[in-house]
Formats: C-alpha cells, sequence, structure tokens
C-alpha cells in the first residue's frame, strides 16, 4: 500500500507540471481551433475567416477577423489545414502581422498542412491568407482549419 501510494503522489506531482506553465492551467492555458464550415471562394490576400469556433481559451481568436491575437509571450504550435476546391488550387500563408511566413497548398480535393512552433510576442497577429494570386476556391465542410497554443512562455 505505501508503494501504491508513493507511485500516486508521484504520479500527481508529475501531471502537475506537465499541465501548469506559470500558473496557467488547462483551463487557463491560450488556445483556439476554428474552422471553416462552407465553400468559400477567396480573392488574392484575402484573410481566411474561420467561422465554426471549437475551442478558444483566453478569447484569442476572433471568427469576424480571421485574427489570432498573442495573448502573452512564448512559444506556441501553430498549425492549419486546407483542402481546394474539386479541380481548383488552393495556395495559402500564414502571416505574423504584416508579413507572409510558411505556406500550405492543395489542389483537386488534396489537404495541405502547415505546423510550425513560433516565439511569439503579446499583441502579434496571425492570419490565414490566399496568395497573392488568382482568386481561389477552398472547400470547407471543416477541411480548412487554424489552431495554435501556448507550449511554454
Amino acid at each position: 500500500n505505501g508503494l501504491s501510494e508513493d507511485l500516486l503522489d508521484l504520479l500527481c506531482k508529475s501531471r502537475k507540471q506537465n499541465t501548469e506553465i506559470e500558473g496557467l492551467t488547462r483551463t487557463t492555458r491560450p488556445a483556439f481551433t476554428a474552422s471553416l464550415t462552407n465553400k468559400k471562394t477567396l480573392a488574392a490576400k484575402e484573410i481566411i475567416k474561420f467561422d465554426k469556433v471549437w475551442l478558444n481559451t483566453g478569447d484569442i481568436y476572433d471568427p469576424s477577423t480571421g485574427i489570432f491575437t498573442v495573448p502573452i509571450n512564448g512559444l506556441y504550435l501553430v498549425s492549419s489545414s486546407m483542402m481546394s476546391d474539386s479541380g481548383k488550387h488552393l495556395h495559402c500563408h500564414l502571416w505574423r502581422n504584416d508579413q507572409s511566413n510558411v505556406g500550405v497548398f492543395g489542389t483537386g480535393y488534396s489537404q495541405g498542412s502547415l505546423n510550425t512552433v513560433m516565439d511569439l510576442k503579446k499583441g502579434e497577429h496571425l492570419t490565414i491568407h490566399l496568395h497573392n494570386g488568382a482568386v481561389e476556391n477552398a472547400y470547407g465542410f471543416h477541411w480548412l482549419m487554424f489552431s495554435a497554443y501556448l507550449i511554454s512562455e
């Protein structure tokens, strides 16, 4: 019994250390996930507004603008997946403030994805933009997603 209790205590301490960052817990750590519900025709450089918000801890993503606003300094995992409509191309980029960053591409129902770890500062903005080419079509129906969460401060 004593050994079992010691192991349980150790497990609880380990779990607590892994779920808290400087006082942040699972329910307060900044995180969001949003998806696009329908097909959408996008103009050059248009910000994609992911309208279905699945998680938005800290109210850090605004579906009306498509903007993720960084709430605290830290390392964030940022990811996005895209799917183009039938027979169409879809070229998108992650933007940090006013600068294009990594890209993602899909064609004819193929899906592209991006995953990156970024050292972000409070107040910075991340968005997903259509490339500066021609009008393109996003498939939607939750195949297009945008997510970010704080890994560490």
